[in-house]
């Protein structure tokens, strides 16, 4: 069986070590070498035409998505997966036009990140939910999901984060959100942080009070 090779381009020396142990102990994967920043992972890939690079954004001297662009006009076929913890709309869309396959964050769930190797890797793009979330949020200037009016402003929440206070409503923890959602639960922490923000409310009981109210669930 042939393995899928794998670079990894991260200035976290922890996180790739973290990383390797995890791709490497699952048989039919492999990481053949390790960047520690943009100009080294643009070397790397020459020398070894990974099938895909793993490639975080914020890194010493070019970016990932400088060195991701550069990868792609040298070397088309290498596919790029950006794993980072960066949630700005803006650097999901820049990456997203230097035509990589994958976008995923670091606190993704284990089975998640080999999902997106393997459609990666089958030659499908890849990319969260979550993330699809945010360029849809930020493609249509935030207009779409569930509006409120709330004292003449327009609040909208995304569909995400009306399943999650959903779930809230019925009782489930944020373990047992993630759960069923497949997601991390420190993305659903994130969520709900979020939401109790947006509404300008102070706890999540408040927002599950709130959403009852405006028939949101």
């Amino acid at each position: 069986m042939k393995k899928i090779n794998i670079l990894i381009a991260d200035d976290h020396t922890m996180f790739r070590e973290s990383l390797k142990q995890v791709i490497n102990s699952k048989p039919g994967y492999k990481i053949i070498a390790e960047a520690g920043s943009g100009d080294e992972v643009i070397d790397l890939a020459g020398k070894f035409l990974p099938d895909i690079i793993l490639m975080d954004i914020n890194m010493p001297g070019k970016n990932g998505i400088e060195a991701a662009r550069e990868i792609k006009q040298k070397w088309n076929k290498i596919k790029i997966i950006i794993i980072t913890m960066l949630e700005n709309e803006l650097y999901i869309v820049d990456a997203l036009k230097s035509n990589v396959e994958g976008f995923i964050y670091k606190d993704a769930q284990i089975n998640e990140l080999f999902k997106a190797i393997d459609e990666v890797y089958a030659g499908n793009k890849y990319i969260t939910d979550e993330i699809k979330e945010k360029v849809i949020e930020y493609i249509t200037g935030k207009n779409y999901g569930r509006s409120i009016n709330e004292d003449s402003e327009k609040i909208v929440l995304t569909p995400r984060q009306v399943e999650i206070i959903k779930y809230a409503s019925q009782g489930f923890t944020s373990r047992e959100i993630a759960e069923k959602l497949y997601l991390s639960e420190l993305t659903v922490i994130k969520h709900r942080k979020n939401i109790i923000k947006k509404l300008g409310l102070k706890n999540f009981t408040e927002v599950v009070s709130f959403a009852h109210k405006k028939g949101i669930i």
